[in-house]
């Protein structure tokens, strides 16, 4: 005679599960082991249920991409300001608030090179909140949007170029690995035919701190002198 008793039930659907965890989940595998090892198979198992189960949610990896982006874009957090905040310190602290958003979540440099986020929760969070901000700074509305595109692109390519150059992060913390492969750059620009490369010879220090935060700091200087030139051109900045 059969046991029914000794046939596992089939388990519940967890009910905490939902869109936005899967989300997070998704955002934080892809974070810790990159875009690229990221796999339906990887986050049922990282959050305890079968693949299947994600198609209560999503119809496919694409859609999990998507909702990834939106968290992250929506999760963006601008610095306190001042009411007299000026338009370089609101520039200044969107940008802070940019590359803070790279570094915390290095797979989103991948995904919102690839693809569109399109949801509310994005577009508040990580543009209509910004574009607000820098307006209220002084800065008028066109200016304000051009100024947005070329924070979120610096922050963007920024991340992109410095992921696979970590010798010259900076951090307090630096790996062994990253000082030596500091020190090979060096070796690399040094060793260099003189005759054929002076000028990267010459300023091999230089070229070797491209990656750095230095360098994100410089295209943000850059883009404050270019939009306060415009604004005491145009007559919106006194003096």
């Amino acid at each position: 005679m059969n046991d029914a008793s000794a046939v596992p039930p089939t388990p519940p659907r967890d009910r905490t599960l939902s869109a936005p965890l899967i989300a997070r989940q998704a955002l934080a595998l892809a974070d810790e082991r990159g875009l690229e090892k990221l796999t339906v198979r990887s986050l049922a198992s990282a959050l305890g249920v079968g693949t299947m189960t994600f198609y209560g949610y999503f119809r496919s990896k694409e859609e999990i991409l998507d909702a990834m982006a939106d968290e992250a874009l929506g999760s963006l957090a601008l610095p306190e300001g001042e009411p007299d905040e000026t338009p370089r310190q609101a520039i200044e602290n969107v940008a802070q608030a940019f590359r803070r958003l790279m570094v915390e979540h290095p797979s989103i440099a991948q995904i919102l090179s690839s693809r569109i986020t399109d949801s509310p929760q994005a577009r508040r969070g990580a543009m209509e909140v910004v574009i607000d901000r820098l307006m209220r700074s002084g800065i008028p509305g066109p200016l304000a949007v051009r100024s947005y595109g070329f924070l979120m692109v610096h922050a963007l390519g920024f991340a992109s170029y410095q992921t696979p150059r970590p010798w010259a992060r900076g951090t307090s913390d630096e790996s062994p690995d990253e000082s030596e492969l500091r020190r090979q750059q060096h070796h690399f620009y040094a060793s260099l035919p003189l005759t054929e490369f002076p000028r990267l010879v010459e300023l091999r220090d230089e070229l070797i701190e491209l990656p750095g935060e230095a360098q994100f700091a410089f295209g943000v200087a850059c883009l404050c002198d270019t939009v306060e030139a415009t604004l005491a051109r145009e007559g919106h900045l006194d003096g």
